[in-house]
């Protein structure tokens, strides 16, 4: 999944809808949106749907990019921070981190 476009590149596209696992390797959520920064052309975020069955229900979290990283064995991504962490992070803490300038990302849910 990760090099369907020549070169080593994804297509964001590809990215929807591609599982996500735990450091323990269980399945905890599926890839539902990609969040671009469009003034640097780059991956900021990913959105997550966590619970959906058949894509329905669930909810969603907002992920940085870099917390994930592609495990070919399990053809799938790996959360390098426990989701809980995400879910409990105060969102002043999330905004300090960020690493683009405040407005640079529009995020959709």
């Amino acid at each position: 999944m990760p090099t369907d476009v020549p070169g080593g590149l994804t297509s964001a596209g590809a990215l929807k809808g591609a599982n996500v696992y735990n450091t323990e390797g269980e399945h905890i959520a599926i890839i539902h949106d990609v969040m671009l920064d469009t003034a640097g052309g780059r991956i900021s975020s990913v959105i997550l749907a966590i619970g959906t069955i058949l894509g329905m229900g669930g909810e969603h979290q907002e992920v940085p990019w870099h917390s994930l990283s592609y495990d070919s064995g399990l053809d799938g991504y790996v959360l390098g921070i426990p989701l809980r962490q995400m879910q409990d992070a105060p969102e002043d803490a999330e905004e300090e981190e960020d690493t683009f300038p405040l407005g640079a990302v529009t995020r959709l849910t």
